[in-house]
């Protein structure tokens, strides 16, 4: 039931997140060709400041999820409801706290928004509904937390890509027919609305057990929830500083066209991220529970499974990277926007060393004691906004990923201590030396197979492109299978694998 799960929620995840995507990328082409660009300005800056906003939040859906986890593989139903209660109070707190600041943040706007040829009035309007689509979301939306605790989260998915759509189409219509931004806005905050309600009344269905009950400042202390919270925000705001400001600082010492190139790689870079954590979404949930309901052997067990499907991803992904990005860059953009070789082989060994790891993040997910890694948090962030500022001076470009590359090895080394010691309860040397000599059999490979592509030499071309990264995924598997056959991860991945097929044939066959 738990690969079903994951597989219905990723599957989901993923095929919504594609349709989004090229819906968006469609209607924003529209938006430039028949609506002023300032609009497109002013859109991006209302973005930032609400994702400025978004602080507030201070992580409290990630701390009712781990606790979630927990109770709902217990089937701990009273207590399902007292946080799901606490979870409505403090959302609402929350709510009020950024209606207030969204006032205040309204009378500095001629501050904010300077030299705009069109109307003031439109511009507040505009504000008015970004900040009421915001709001919507922490008085409605606090519900889709239990459907994906629950490893149901395909249910919102469903639903929200439905809205979605129906909100395109009302878009399209506002931009082609009717050139008007302010319902082109306005359609996103009702349908926006309109999901959570559906949401709601879908959770009411799916849990009659769920009831408001009475909640006291008392219940968040007896759950630790002050000092839980107090200590993620240590987390949220190390992670803006570590990944939030590539953009000034490139800015700032190299100059607007170095921030331009670098922009085409960044988008590239955070779309493929985004496709791979949509497969792996559903995931988290599913480890939740496992780590809650089940025996410490079976935890360590399906983490090393986990571990070795993530660390091949990671080495295929980086020497992708490394192979074919320079040349996608050239056939997409063109030979003026390449930024150095080096950049791109520093971004591929940050990715490989991200998604090697990314398993520990997931682990790390299920539980709390944010105050165990804060340091590490806080470390990552200033090594890299250190090392960065210091070096993008020294070697340009590829002194930012260089910086990126330091704070990553204080988070990942955060996350492993925790999951192994707080979680797993074992040993990690073993398992970093394991990591290790991966890491040096990975880098062969790619050398041996950079080395056999330099020496084929297929013309750039998009269906060359696609061959090429199909044949890297052949040659990758042939190798690992060879050296990794008789492990019990491998054996572990591959049963794993049988059990989807099966599924999907159940399905179809059902179908």
């Amino acid at each position: 039931m738990r690969t079903l799960n994951i597989l219905r929620n990723s599957t989901y995840s993923l095929i919504s997140f594609a349709c989004v995507a090229l819906l968006g990328i469609f209607i924003r082409k529209l938006f430039t060709q028949y609506l002023p660009i300032e609009l497109l300005g002013l859109e991006g800056l209302f973005g930032n400041i609400i994702t400025m906003l978004s602080l507030a939040e201070l992580g409290v859906g990630a701390i009712i999820s781990y606790n979630l986890y927990r109770e709902i593989a217990n089937d701990n139903k009273k207590e399902i409801n007292i946080l799901m209660s606490l979870y409505r109070y403090v959302y609402t707190i929350i709510g009020g706290f950024i209606f207030c600041i969204g006032v205040v943040l309204f009378f500095f706007l001629p501050l904010i928004v300077k030299e705009i040829s069109i109307s003031w009035h439109y511009v507040q309007v505009v504000y008015v509904i970004q900040i009421a689509t915001v709001l919507s979301t922490y008085f409605l939306a606090y519900k889709r937390t239990l459907f994906a605790a629950d490893q149901k989260d395909y249910i919102c998915i469903k639903i929200d890509m439905g809205c979605k759509l129906l909100n395109s189409c009302a878009q399209v219509v506002a931009i082609v027919c009717l050139k008007n931004y302010l319902l082109y806005a306005f359609s996103t905050l009702f349908f926006n609305i309109l999901a959570n309600i559906i949401i709601t009344w879908k959770v009411k269905k799916v849990y009659p057990y769920l009831k408001s009950v009475e909640v006291r400042l008392a219940d968040l202390r007896e759950r630790n929830f002050f000092v839980e919270t107090k200590n993620f925000m240590v987390h949220k705001i190390s992670y803006l500083f570590y990944g939030g400001l590539d953009m000034v600082i490139v800015t700032s010492f190299l100059g607007l066209k170095e921030a331009g190139l670098l922009s085409n790689y960044v988008l590239i870079h955070m779309g493929i991220y985004a496709v791979l954590y949509k497969c792996f979404q559903g995931i988290i949930p599913s480890l939740g529970n496992l780590v809650y309901s089940e025996d410490k052997e079976k935890s360590i067990s399906v983490y090393n499974m986990l571990d070795f499907a993530y660390s091949f991803l990671g080495s295929y992904v980086c020497c992708v990277y490394i192979i074919v990005f320079q040349s996608f860059i050239v056939l997409f953009f063109g030979q003026q926007f390449l930024l150095p070789d080096e950049y791109v082989v520093l971004l591929a060994i940050s990715v490989f060393l991200g998604m090697q790891f990314e398993n520990a993040y997931n682990y790390r997910s299920t539980h709390g004691n944010f105050e165990n890694d804060r340091l590490y948090m806080l470390l990552s962030a200033i090594s890299k906004l250190v090392v960065a500022v210091v070096f993008v001076q020294y070697l340009g470009i590829q002194g930012l990923v260089l910086g990126t590359i330091v704070g990553l090895g204080f988070i990942v080394y955060g996350r492993i201590q925790f999951v192994f010691r707080v979680i797993l309860q074992i040993s990690m040397r073993k398992y970093l030396r394991k990591h290790l000599v991966f890491s040096l059999l990975t880098g062969i490979e790619i050398v041996g197979i950079k080395y056999l592509f330099a020496w084929l030499n297929f013309e750039v071309t998009y269906i060359n492109l696609l061959m090429e990264c199909v044949l890297i995924g052949i040659i990758m598997i042939v190798i690992q299978s060879a050296l990794f056959y008789k492990t019990k991860e491998f054996k572990e991945l591959l049963r794993y694998a049988s059990d989807i097929v099966q599924i999907l044939k159940s399905k179809l066959q059902h179908s």
